[in-house]
């Protein structure tokens, strides 16, 4: 059962200085049914600011950048920060899980990171071909072919 969504942002999200078409749409519902992060190999207030613009920051409980992890991914840091910054911000007596996670990436190095935090990945190949990301558990070639819902009954067999 997913309990938490992690964004990438550059490459995922954003496409240069624009959304992907349906990632607006797609982080909306997301918020709908789920607490929100970001977690980005980019500098924090670049993150916060590119959110801001397009008016998606308000969705997320914080965003975390490269400078919140000793390591960048493919080590597993920045998600594990991600993931405990979740748990105080929410300060849940049933703390969320690494295996309750849905991260959203583009990157091979990134979902390497997300699943050696235990975590599930759905890739969008946006940046690179879908069978360049065929470790991630999904793989969509955008945002508007995600099917939420079947995501979510597959995580949760």
């Amino acid at each position: 059962m997913i309990r938490a969504v992690i964004f990438d942002l550059a490459g995922t999200l954003f496409d240069g200085g624009r959304l992907y078409p349906g990632a607006d749409a797609f982080v909306r519902k997301c918020a709908t049914r789920f607490p929100l992060m970001v977690a980005t190999g980019a500098k924090r207030a670049y993150a916060k600011d590119r959110l801001r613009q397009s008016g998606l920051l308000e969705f997320f409980l914080d965003v975390l950048g490269v400078e919140d992890a000793d390591r960048s991914k493919p080590a597993p840091d920045l998600f594990i920060a991600a993931l405990g910054r979740i748990g105080f911000l929410l300060r849940q007596r049933n703390p969320v899980e690494p295996s309750q996670c849905l991260v959203v990436e583009d990157s091979i190095a990134g979902i390497a990171a997300a699943h050696r935090a235990g975590m599930f990945v759905l890739a969008i190949a946006h940046t690179r071909p879908p069978a360049a990301l065929e470790t991630a558990d999904f793989v969509y070639n955008s945002f508007v072919d995600i099917d939420l819902d079947a995501v979510l009954r597959v995580c949760a067999a």
